[in-house]
């Protein structure tokens, strides 16, 4: 079957629920073969089913839809960004290896002490994970700072004007995730600490 739809999704949310293929296609009213065919990507179901799985896996039909447009598994190498794509104001962009994921993107920065990374060039409308992997490093979000050691992680709005400068050489990955991506909207609708650096 040539699709850009991955269904193979529905065996790994069927297993979060603990369900086999018949109950699930018990569940959602369906037959075994037709809901096995599915979901080893033989037959490409119509709406009407697609909805009946959905609401068996207690999810929307356009989110399971949005699931299995993405591929299950997708490798890419990081690369250091052109300066095409980024902001002549940015600072500090041949510190960063970009791994671009559709919208999403993984950025890993080696620094050394002083260096001074500034590259909202990079950023669309996303939530941003900052992980510090070693050394220190101060992150400035608009007119609050923080500090951030080894094993920190901060999350945030990426669209916020934010820089970060290195204290002690060392490496960190930030991660811009998509705002429409709903998992991130419930935790930042958490309460957390919210601690500024000293």
């Amino acid at each position: 079957m040539n699709s850009n739809y991955d269904f193979r999704i529905i065996r790994v949310l069927r297993r979060r629920l603990s369900l086999t293929l018949q109950a699930l296609a018990g569940r959602a009213g369906l037959t075994y073969p037709t809901v096995e065919s599915i979901e080893t990507n033989k037959t490409l179901p119509s709406l009407r089913t697609l909805d009946a799985l959905a609401g068996a896996l207690q999810i929307s039909t356009s989110d399971l839809l949005g699931l299995a447009e993405q591929r299950l598994v997708q490798r890419r190498r990081a690369n250091t960004e052109p300066r095409s794509h980024s902001l002549r104001a940015d600072e500090g962009l041949e510190n960063c290896r970009v791994a671009r994921y559709d919208k999403g993107k993984l950025i890993r920065v080696t620094a050394e002490t002083g260096d001074h990374i500034h590259v909202m060039g990079l950023h669309e409308d996303v939530h941003e994970f900052c992980y510090v992997l070693s050394g220190v490093v101060e992150l400035r979000i608009e007119d609050k700072t923080y500090r951030l050691r080894q094993d920190d992680t901060i999350l945030f709005n990426g669209l916020l004007d934010h820089s970060y400068t290195q204290i002690e050489a060392g490496e960190y990955l930030t991660i811009h995730i998509p705002r429409d991506a709903r998992i991130i909207e419930a935790l930042l609708g958490n309460k957390s600490e919210d601690v500024p650096g000293q």
